[in-house]
């Protein structure tokens, strides 16, 4: 479907695949196991002392030729990590990046913000690459709306319910009916906005297949993509 640095005209991603970017092993597989878009992690999956030494690895493995989309997920802006992750990814072969844990409209304004400066100095074509917010916290759910219009590089919105149904103090069950007003606000602010489907949250549930079907059939049916 794409290269390195080139983008498919792919209309609907059912799926992402994560891949910490830490495991030189994971990520040399993960861009063929079938996935419409791969996401290799800078965040939650590496450990902070190994955070440094990561970018390196993930941008060499989105320069190599692969099937799929790549993007990076990089740290919270509110982290000391966050602008040294974007000096290194804004780099070729990199579709998009994902920013965790956005909760107002002017953390993904300055996020846009150094991703065009950075692509400007490096060379690249302005607005290349996609910024994908997570919503996964009250404070982002309650600033959607706003959020959904707050940059041009945003096509689509995602939701966290793991980070989301903690700052709720909400118990992730396993059908989820605590996760259905967070994915409707999400769906209708990217509806409202303009934006394509969002994307839902991870399954974690890893041996539940039956139970990973029957959450992308509840999505599907309110608005979401994959």
């Amino acid at each position: 479907m794409t290269g390195a640095g080139g983008k498919a005209k792919i209309e609907v991603i059912r799926s992402f695949l994560f891949a910490p970017g830490n495991h030189p092993r994971k990520v040399a597989k993960v861009f063929d196991a079938g996935a419409d878009a791969v996401i290799l992690d800078l965040e939650d999956a590496v450990a902070v002392a190994e955070k440094p030494a990561t970018r390196s690895v993930v941008v060499e493995a989105l320069q190599a030729p692969r099937p799929c989309r790549g993007y990076v997920r990089i740290n919270g802006l509110d982290t000391p990590f966050a602008l040294e992750d974007l000096e290194a990814v804004v780099t070729p072969g990199v579709d998009g990046i994902i920013v965790p844990k956005i909760e107002t409209q002017a953390q993904l304004t300055t996020a846009e913000w150094l991703i065009s400066a950075l692509e400007a100095k490096a060379g690249l074509p302005a607005g290349g690459i996609d910024i994908l917010p997570i919503i996964e916290t009250g404070l982002g759910l309650a600033n959607v709306r706003d959020i959904a219009k707050a940059a041009t590089r945003t096509r689509w919105l995602s939701f966290g319910a793991g980070d989301y149904t903690a700052d709720m103090a909400l118990e992730w069950t396993r059908g989820e009916a605590e996760c259905a007003h967070a994915r409707a606000e999400i769906a209708l602010a990217s509806r409202a906005a303009g934006l394509a489907p969002p994307f839902d949250t991870v399954w974690i549930h890893l041996q539940d297949e039956a139970g990973l079907v029957a959450s992308a059939e509840t999505v599907r049916t309110m608005g979401y993509q994959g």
